[in-house]
């Protein structure tokens, strides 16, 4: 369940012309920063975007435009035009000026949390080149929020907050990833701060443009939508998970034998782990409990279906929030799980009768 699942399920759709524009603009702005990193700042940052595959893949299948992505950049540029943005700027494709700059620093603020994410959940980058790459794009967020919003002292409260809350729950799912305590629904909350940051350009242009009323509308799609996002993910990913030892709520929920530390990634031919101690699962049986609870017992279906649950409290947020776009991304996200979740039991069931079907995974 772990692999890419392509152009074949792309349920949403390449987003509009609109929002493919905004992509390229911040794609190219990113191709310039990275110049502007130097020799040794900038070659990590190759690898990173080799890595994460960030300048491939046509519209709609890009790094933050594939079917499982979130609206990271399209967000600050909804908020932006619904609320009256400043005129187009010259060079953003007609894009208002306001909307650019923030995306690049939602684009920048979430690489900045995937190298820390990939680096404690799965020990991907040498840690002091994580933590100094890792800052860089933190110093770049920061400036375009505050170009954005001279003065805004009310702003810069939420965003300490919001900064240290992701602090303390990224500190709280190492712990829980190690054992340290209950993969419980109020854990599960608490984790889920790590996403807030998301807010942050969206809500720089409502109080840029005055709207700081909106706020709490904004706050609250953001986090449903991040929680039916993490929770499909993880559903997605349960397998892998699994097997490096990640505690998520999603397994704890299946039941799921976890042991912490695990088995690193999985190798082929239930081969030896990477340091020299043989796989603690070595029959198979951790992962044929695992699919019994997701497929045999309805476990699939009941996490899907509090997905769901969530994606609709985010539209009914979009809606109080006078978003459209937001709105529709949430029904075609909803459509997507449908089919990805037809394409999993496709995929399973026809395994079990020895017939070869391709992945029916998604990206993180």
């Amino acid at each position: 369940m772990s692999g890419q699942g392509g152009a074949a399920a792309r349920c949403e759709g390449a987003r509009g012309g609109v929002e493919a524009s905004l992509e390229a603009e911040v794609l190219r702005r990113l191709v310039a920063l990275r110049g502007r990193l130097g020799g040794e700042l900038g070659a990590l940052f190759d690898e990173l975007a080799a890595r994460l595959r960030l300048f491939e893949g046509e519209p709609g299948e890009g790094y933050f435009s594939h079917p499982m992505a979130l609206p990271v950049l399209e967000l600050p540029l909804w908020v932006a035009t619904r609320f009256g943005a400043p005129a187009p700027g010259a060079g953003s494709q007609g894009l208002p000026s306001l909307a650019v700059d923030l995306a690049e620093a939602a684009a920048v603020g979430y690489l900045h949390v995937r190298i820390e994410d990939d680096l404690l959940d799965e020990g991907l980058g040498e840690p002091g080149a994580a933590v100094l790459l890792s800052g860089a794009l933190f110093a770049r967020h920061q400036a375009l929020l505050a170009r954005s919003l001279p003065g805004g002292g009310a702003f810069w409260d939420l965003f300490e907050e919001v900064w240290f809350g992701y602090g303390h729950a990224m500190l709280l799912e190492r712990r829980l990833h190690r054992g340290g305590g209950p993969r419980d629904a109020e854990a599960f909350r608490r984790v889920l701060a790590r996403s807030r940051p998301l807010v942050l350009p969206a809500a720089a242009a409502l109080f840029a443009l005055s709207r700081p009323e909106r706020l709490a509308a904004l706050e609250a799609f953001v986090s449903a939508l991040a929680a039916a996002h993490q929770l499909f993910a993880d559903l997605l990913h349960a397998e892998k998970d699994r097997a490096i030892g990640n505690a998520t709520y999603v397994l704890a929920r299946l039941g799921a034998q976890v042991e912490p530390g695990g088995d690193g990634p999985p190798r082929p031919g239930g081969a030896a782990r990477a340091d020299g101690a043989p796989p603690r699962d070595p029959d198979g049986r951790g992962a044929t409990a695992l699919r019994a609870a997701l497929f045999a017992r309805g476990g699939f279906d009941a996490i899907l279906e509090e997905a769901r649950c969530e994606l609709a409290r985010a539209e009914e947020a979009a809606g109080a929030l006078e978003l459209p776009e937001a709105v529709r991304f949430c029904k075609e996200r909803a459509q997507y799980m449908t089919e990805i979740q037809r394409r999993v039991f496709l995929a399973f069931f026809s395994a079990l009768a020895g017939e070869p079907v391709a992945s029916a995974g998604a990206r993180r």
